[in-house]
C-alpha cells in the first residue's frame, strides 16, 4: 500500500513539474544584433516559426500576420534590389561595362525595403510580447511540496 503511494505521489511530482517546466520554456526572448532575433528554447525562429507558433492566442497570430506580411513584401524589395545592384557591380568587377541605372534603381528598390522591415520588427515584438503575455495569464500558480514527517507518516505535502 505505502509503495503504490509513493510511486503515485512520484507521478504526480513528475507530471506536475513538466507542466511547470512546458510553460517557462514556452515563452520567446527578443534580441537585438543587427536585426530583431526571435530565439525560443535556444533556437532562432524565423517569421514562419513564429506565425505557427503564434497560433495558440488569436491576438497574437492576428499581429504576426501583419507583421509576416510585411517581412514577404519587404524581402521581395530588398533580394530584387540587391540583385539589381549586385550585377552591375559584378560586371564592373569583371572588367565590362556596368549598367549604374540598374544599380540606382536596386538601391532605391532596398530603401523601399527599409520601412516593411521595420513595421516586420515592430508588429513582431507586439505579437510576441502578446504571445508571452498570454503565457503568463494562463499557467499554472505556482506549487510547492514539502516532503517530511505528518501525523500519518512520511508524507508530501502541497502548498499553492
Amino acid at each position: 500500500m505505502k509503495k503504490n503511494t509513493l510511486i503515485l505521489i512520484g507521478i504526480l511530482i513528475l507530471n506536475v513539474s513538466l507542466i511547470f517546466a512546458q510553460s517557462q520554456t514556452d515563452s520567446i526572448q527578443i534580441k537585438k544584433s543587427l536585426g530583431t532575433v526571435f530565439i525560443q528554447n535556444g533556437k532562432k525562429l524565423t517569421p514562419k516559426q513564429l506565425l505557427e507558433i503564434t497560433k495558440v492566442n488569436q491576438e497574437a497570430y492576428k499581429e504576426m500576420k501583419v507583421a509576416k506580411s510585411n517581412h514577404d513584401i519587404g524581402s521581395v524589395f530588398g533580394f530584387a534590389g540587391g540583385f539589381l545592384v549586385g550585377w552591375p557591380l559584378g560586371t564592373a568587377i569583371a572588367g565590362g561595362e556596368p549598367n549604374w541605372a540598374l544599380a540606382g534603381i536596386g538601391a532605391g528598390l532596398i530603401v523601399m525595403s527599409i520601412p516593411f522591415s521595420s513595421s516586420y520588427a515592430k508588429h513582431a515584438k507586439n505579437a510576441v510580447g502578446i504571445y508571452n503575455n498570454g503565457l503568463n495569464q494562463t499557467g499554472l500558480r505556482k506549487v510547492n511540496f514539502d516532503l517530511g514527517l505528518t501525523c500519518y507518516g512520511i508524507g508530501v505535502k502541497m502548498r499553492f
